[in-house]
């Protein structure tokens, strides 16, 4: 079943590096069935590292259920090897923001290989388990001390993996942990696998084409994945405020027209419901969202034409007032590209936003969550927005701060 398990996830690795490639329009496709030859490259450890952390954002932008989307960092950093004791792959071990175990990334070790072999969201690696099982197994047969970093990985090709433990100067022991099954070898068994180059998909992970900042800004197009437009940086940061990918609702859940402040206000509200109920329990009026919404539509003085930006923040104060709490929140005008609300996001604590002239959203307000910020050497910042904005029940949009319009938001502060 393991063996399965990781070959599906190879699959989700390769589609994800096409998709990947094919956004980007600047790339030219390298002919994959031809032999690499002497074109072969080296990766260094670090260049992997930076394309297991692009890959790493490429899944927290496309898939709304992955862990990752909490925060992540690699944390575990090892090299594998093949049957000539040839650099192969590289594992990194990937902790969530309470340093737990989330998943890895395997990547290749030059260019005939897939940037990405395989990876997992969630967990322990099978790689991590299948080590600690055969250093007991060891330690137990030979009477030994041994630990991890007694320990060297070989890559066989397809998924499987390979694991030595010196046992002393001139003994090892070599077992097969490509399953729950780990078998003793004799030595370590490379299958031949064609030649071939992948250094076009390298470009793509590893920024090697300057692209610069290039986001969407029109009426067709969401942004859903900012590392699409982003190349050339010197630094990224992503950040999501905890709890902050739940299930919002949409406007129309309520009404029709324009009902955006107050429905946003009622997604906040539910954020910090859900984020914590013994503190925030009495936002959920009557226990219905519904009731939530038509008391901020009251308060905020919302028409059929919408909100205005001013009646935002005392239709917060008021509907925590009459809930028996109270909050803190106040309008500010102007957003410096983005940054002060991902400044405020830092605070670990979602802000309602109010976006003005938008080209795809027009006059909206949405609930910013987290965002994505790219650093130029030149100073410059690119910043995305993470938003729930009331047409999707999931915060996988972002708006770039450097769009058509004017942002104004408000801080809200539960005391």
């Amino acid at each position: 079943m393991e063996v399965f398990i990781k070959k599906i996830k190879r699959t989700i690795a390769c589609v994800m590096t096409v998709v990947m490639f094919l956004v980007n329009s600047s790339a030219v496709f390298a002919a994959q069935n031809g032999t690499a030859g002497n074109n072969v490259r080296i990766i260094s450890m670090e260049e992997a590292e930076q394309a297991a952390i692009t890959h790493i954002k490429n899944v927290m932008s496309t898939n709304e259920e992955s862990l990752w989307n909490k925060g992540v960092k690699i944390d575990v950093r090892r090299a594998i090897f093949d049957d000539k004791n040839m650099l192969e792959c590289y594992y990194f071990g990937v902790k969530d923001k309470d340093n737990n175990d989330c998943g890895y990334v395997i990547t290749g070790a030059n260019t005939s290989m897939y940037p990405i072999i395989e990876f997992a969201e969630e967990g322990e690696s099978f790689l991590d388990v299948s080590i600690e099982h055969v250093v007991e197994k060891v330690n137990d047969m030979e009477q030994a001390d041994l630990n991890s970093k007694n320990c060297k990985l070989y890559y066989m090709g397809d998924m499987n993996y390979a694991v030595e433990c010196k046992v002393n100067n001139r003994d090892s022991k070599i077992y097969d942990i490509t399953t729950s099954d780990v078998v003793e070898m004799e030595e370590v068994c490379q299958e031949d696998e064609e030649t071939q180059d992948y250094s076009d998909m390298w470009e793509i992970y590893l920024d090697m084409e300057t692209r610069g900042s290039n986001p969407p800004d029109n009426d067709k197009e969401f942004i859903t994945n900012p590392n699409n437009y982003e190349s050339g940086y010197e630094d990224s940061k992503y950040y999501m405020v905890d709890g902050g990918f739940i299930y919002y609702n949409v406007m129309t859940d309520f009404s029709s027209g324009g009902v955006c402040a107050p429905t946003a206000a009622t997604n906040l509200c539910k954020y910090w419901y859900l984020r914590d109920p013994s503190k925030y329990g009495d936002l959920f009026l009557n226990c219905s969202w519904n009731d939530v919404f038509w008391e901020m539509y009251n308060n905020m003085e919302t028409y059929a034409r919408g909100t205005k930006d001013a009646n935002v923040g005392d239709g917060y104060r008021l509907f925590f007032y009459d809930r028996g709490l109270s909050c803190s929140a106040y309008l500010c005008y102007g957003t410096n590209n983005g940054i002060h609300i991902a400044e405020e996001l830092d605070n670990n604590r979602p802000c309602h936003l109010i976006v003005h002239g938008h080209q795809m959203y027009k006059e909206h307000s949405v609930v910013a969550v987290g965002y994505s910020q790219f650093t130029y050497s030149n100073g410059y910042y690119s910043t995305y927005i993470r938003i729930a904005d009331g047409w999707t029940n999931y915060p996988s949009r972002y708006v770039w701060g450097h769009c058509q319009g004017n942002w104004n938001y408000v801080v809200v502060i539960p005391d």
